[in-house]
C-alpha cells in the first residue's frame, strides 16, 4: 500500500490518496503520535473503500473532544439524575454534583502543582473518590496511571518510576494492606519528587489528604481553569494502562481522549446503553474494563454508575442489585459464576437486568445459558477487547441467538477493522480459516517510552498484531480459538486449549476449567487440564479424562489431570497459564 501524502504535517484531520493493487481511494485519516516524541502512526478514521477484506468498517460520527469537554454537556444535561452510588460507603452523587466535586478536585491538582501531561498514579480499590480523581485528573490535562491496588513492592515501584509519576492517590494502611506504606518506601528511594495524596479523613505525615486538595483549589480563577482545560487537545494521553502481566513485566499503553470517546460510544450503542440504565461496577477499577469499558461509559452516556464494595464481594453485589435497581452488569465469567452460585442469589432480585457484558476469557455455554433463559439477563453480551485497542474490538449484538454468544466474539465494532493473517507470511486468509486476530482504529498512542515493542506490535499500515489467534465467518463473527503463547505444540503437533476446555465445561460438575502446555524434555511440551468443581459437587479424574478423550482425537488428549481450588489470577481476573506452566512443571517433576 503506497501513501500520498497532501496537506502539512500536523495533528489535525487530512485526506489522502491510498494506491492498493491499481486502485485508487480516498480516506480520512488521523495522524497521531504513537509515543510523546517523534514517531507517527497513521489511523483511518473514515473509510471509503469498497468491501475487499473479511471486515471493512463502517461510517461512525466521530467525536472529536476531550472527555471533560465532553462531559460539560453531559453534566448540563443529566445534572439531576443520579450519576455515582456507592453502597459500601453510603454516598450518593448526581450529576451536577459529580461536576461540582470533579471540578474542584481539578483545581484543587492545579493549586499542588500537577501541570499538562504530567502523570498522576490512582493505587486504590473501587472508591468513589477514584471516580472523582480521574475526572479531575483528566480535566487539568493530567494522564491518569491505574495500577492495581494488589500490586506488589516490585510492580509499584517499577510503573511509578516507569511512566514518571509525579503525584499518586492511595489509601491509607489497612490490617491486611499497607499502600500508604509501599508507596513512601517507594518514595524515599526516588530522585524525582512524588507527591502523595492520600484518601483518609486524619492527617498523615509527608502526605495531602484528599479531602484537603478539594479544598486548596479555591485559589484557583475561572479564567485559569477554563485556560487550563481548553488547552488539553483530543489527541493528547489521558492515561497509561499497564498491561495484566499474564505474560511478564507489564507495558504502559498510552491512550487519548478520542480513542476512549469513541470506543466508548459506539460500544454502549451497540450494547443499547441509555442515560436510564443503572451499570452495576464491581471489576476493578484499575482496569480497563472497569474504568473504561463501565465507569467512563457509563458517564459518557449519562447513566447511573452503582459501585456495590471497593473489592469484589459477592454478597454485597448481591444486595446492590435490588437496592439500586441495577439494569446492567459486566464481569469475567469467573466473577459471574461467583455471583449466581452463591448462597444468597435469588432470581427474582435480578428482575431488572437485562443487559451488561462478559468479557475477559471465553463464557461457558452453560453460564450463557442460565443468565439468559432462566435469570433473564437476555440481552447481555460477549466482548473481546485489549487495553492497547482502547477498549472493545468485537462484540456480540443483544439479540444474538446463544450459541453465537458463547462459540464467537461477536463482530467487530463499527470504528474497528478487523482481518485474520497467516502470522507466519502475513497473508490475508479468508474466512473460516484460522490466524491471527489484527485491527485497527483507534489504537493506542504507544508503549510508554517502548518505541521498539510499539514497532513490534503494530506494522507500517496500522495494524495492532492482537497475538489471538481466530477466525472469521462471511457474516464478520470472530471466533477465538487460542493464543499463540498458549498454542500447545506436543509432538510437533498443535493442541489449541480452548477446544479442550470447552468439552470440559460441559460436564455439569465443572465451575472453572484450564488447558494448558508445560516443558518436556522429549515432547516438547506436555499437556495438563486443572479443574476446579461447583461448591458440593464431586468428580473423578477418570470421568473427566473420558469425557474429553470420547470427543478429541488421541493426539489432544491431556496426559495430566488435576482438581484445585483456585488459579492464579492477575487483578483483573485473567488466568495466568505461564504460572500454571511453572507450577505445573514444579508439581509433576517432583512427583516422577
Amino acid at each position: 500500500m503506497l501513501l500520498d501524502f497532501s496537506g502539512d504535517f500536523d495533528y489535525t484531520f487530512k485526506t489522502f490518496k491510498i494506491t492498493d493493487s491499481d486502485k485508487l481511494h480516498s480516506f480520512k485519516y488521523k495522524i497521531i503520535p504513537t509515543n510523546f516524541l517523534s514517531t507517527f502512526t497513521i489511523i483511518r478514521v473514515f473509510s471509503s473503500l469498497p468491501p475487499a477484506e473479511p471486515n471493512q468498517r463502517g461510517s461512525i460520527q466521530m467525536i472529536n473532544k476531550t472527555i471533560a469537554q465532553f462531559m460539560q454537556e453531559v453534566f448540563r444535561q443529566s445534572g439531576h439524575s443520579d450519576a455515582l452510588i456507592h453502597t459500601e460507603a453510603g454516598v450518593r452523587f448526581n450529576y451536577s454534583l459529580l461536576a461540582l466535586e470533579s471540578a474542584r478536585f481539578a483545581r484543587g491538582l492545579m493549586q499542588l502543582g500537577v501541570q499538562k501531561k504530567d502523570r498522576v498514579a490512582l493505587f486504590a480499590t473501587n472508591r468513589f473518590e477514584w471516580i472523582i480523581s480521574f475526572l479531575g485528573i483528566i480535566t487539568v490535562g493530567g494522564v491518569v496511571v491505574p495500577i492495581n491496588p494488589d500490586a506488589d513492592d516490585e510492580e509499584l515501584d517499577y510503573i511509578l518510576r516507569q511512566s514518571e509519576c509525579c503525584c499518586i492517590i492511595t489509601e491509607p494502611d489497612g490490617e491486611d494492606k499497607t499502600p500508604l506504606a509501599m508507596v513512601q518506601s517507594i518514595q524515599s528511594k526516588l530522585s524525582k519528587r512524588l507527591q502523595i495524596v492520600v484518601t483518609s479523613d486524619t492527617s498523615v505525615s509527608g502526605t495531602v489528604i484528599w479531602k484537603d486538595v478539594s479544598r486548596m483549589g479555591q485559589p484557583i480563577d475561572d479564567l485559569s481553569f477554563s485556560d487550563r482545560m481548553a488547552s488539553v487537545s483530543p489527541e493528547d494521553a489521558v492515561a497509561i494502562m499497564y498491561t495484566s502481566g499474564t505474560t511478564g513485566k507489564p507495558k504502559g499503553v498510552v491512550l487519548d481522549h478520542i480513542g476512549l470517546i469513541n470506543k466508548s460510544m459506539v460500544s454502549t450503542k451497540r450494547q443499547g446503553i441509555g442515560d436510564a440504565d443503572r451499570l452495576c461496577l464491581f471489576f476493578p477499577l484499575f482496569h480497563m474494563f472497569g474504568n473504561t469499558c463501565i465507569a467512563l461509559a457509563g458517564l459518557l452516556r449519562g447513566a447511573t454508575l452503582v459501585m456495590p464494595c471497593s473489592k469484589f464481594e459477592p454478597s454485597r453485589i448481591l444486595e446492590a442489585i435490588p437496592k439500586e435497581r441495577c439494569t446492567a452488569i459486566y464481569g469475567s465469567p469467573s466473577m459471574l459464576i461467583a455471583l449466581v452460585d452463591h448462597a444468597k442469589f435469588k432470581t427474582s432480585d435480578w428482575q431488572t437486568v437485562s443487559k451488561g457484558i462478559i468479557g475477559g476469557a471465553p463464557c461457558p455455554v452453560e453460564l450463557m445459558r442460565r443468565l439468559v433463559e432462566e435469570i433473564g439477563v437476555s440481552k447481555i453480551t460477549v466482548a473481546y477487547g485489549i487495553t492497547e485497542t482502547a477498549s472493545w474490538i468485537t462484540m456480540t449484538h443483544p439479540g444474538d441467538p446463544i450459541d453465537l454468544r458463547v462459540s464467537t466474539i461477536g463482530t467487530p465494532l463499527e470504528c474497528n477493522e478487523v482481518k485474520i493473517i497467516d502470522s507466519g507470511t502475513g497473508e490475508l486468509l479468508p474466512p473460516g480459516k484460522s490466524g491471527e486476530l489484527c485491527t485497527r482504529g483507534f489504537l493506542m498512542k504507544s508503549y510508554y517510552d517502548l518505541p521498539a515493542a510499539t514497532a513490534a506490535a503494530v506494522d507500517s499500515e496500522g495494524w495492532f498484531h492482537t497475538g489471538d489467534l481466530g477466525k472469521m465467518d462471511q457474516q464478520n463473527y470472530v471466533r477465538i480459538t487460542g493464543r499463540l503463547k498458549d498454542v500447545i505444540v506436543r509432538d510437533n503437533k498443535e493442541i489449541y486449549p480452548v477446544e479442550i476446555e470447552e468439552i470440559l465445561y460441559k460436564l455439569p460438575e465443572v465451575s472453572e476449567a484450564q488447558v494448558f502446555g508445560f516443558p518436556d524434555a522429549g515432547r516438547g511440551q506436555e499437556v495438563a487440564a486443572w479443574i476446579k468443581l461447583k461448591d458440593d459437587m464431586s468428580l473423578s479424574v477418570d470421568a473427566a479424562a473420558a469425557h474429553v478423550e470420547a470427543r478429541v482425537t488421541k493426539e489432544q488428549r491431556p496426559k495430566h489431570y488435576r482438581f484445585v481450588s483456585g488459579f492464579p489470577m492477575t487483578g483483573s481476573g485473567k488466568i495466568q497459564k505461564f504460572r500454571l506452566a511453572k507450577m505445573a512443571q514444579k508439581y509433576y517433576l517432583s512427583s516422577d
